[in-house]
């Protein structure tokens, strides 16, 4: 990835009438797809939820890279963001879409199965960022894209169980996910 790029996270939802295979089926093999040569991504990464037993109101973290959010809005007020919001709805619950602002403060595993969404109450994110580091995992500070607040306020990614995490945070809710990325060949950015 050449140059800096800015990464945004949107918790996607399925349409309530279909079910979670489904919807990975329909986002992997058309809307992703649909997607990379009309958005100039720097990196797209669909991280589906595998649990079935867990409903947390999403059944997608998709991440985005792009080189700033300037452009991210300039490509969503076109003709790209008309075709993927006439897609959506074969497949999303498009009004619990739910876009943040991602701060990546801990780079450690990219790649992780687990995800913990965390809630700052109070916390320090200097401290949840040494902590992320020492783990090995990853740790994105998520800030909200618009009037909407973050659901969360930080999310930790490893391998297994979460670390301790320092007082002040904690963990609303800790997924496992099955990730698909774009091949980065495939991109516009």
């Amino acid at each position: 990835m050449s140059g800096e790029a800015v990464k945004t996270i949107g918790f996607m939802p399925r349409r309530p009438d279909i079910d979670r295979a489904a919807f990975r089926t329909y986002y992997e093999t058309r809307h992703a797809p649909l997607a990379a040569p009309l958005f100039p991504f720097r990196r797209y990464r669909r991280n589906h939820l595998t649990d079935a037993a867990i409903e947390p109101g999403f059944d997608c973290i998709a991440e985005f890279w792009i080189g700033s959010l300037d452009e991210l809005g300039s490509v969503m007020a076109g003709e790209a963001g008309d075709t993927m919001r006439a897609d959506e709805p074969n497949f999303m619950d498009q009004p619990r879409i739910f876009p943040v602002r991602a701060d990546p403060v801990a780079t450690g595993s990219d790649t992780g199965r687990t995800m913990a969404l965390l809630r700052r109450d109070g916390g320090d994110p200097d401290t949840l960022a040494r902590t992320a580091r020492q783990a090995g995992a990853g740790l994105d500070l998520l800030a909200p894209l618009g009037a909407r607040p973050a659901p969360f306020d930080a999310i930790l990614r490893c391998e297994g169980e979460p670390p301790p995490l320092p007082a002040g945070w904690t963990a609303a809710l800790t997924v496992t996910v099955e990730a698909h990325e774009t091949d980065p060949a495939t991109l516009r950015g």
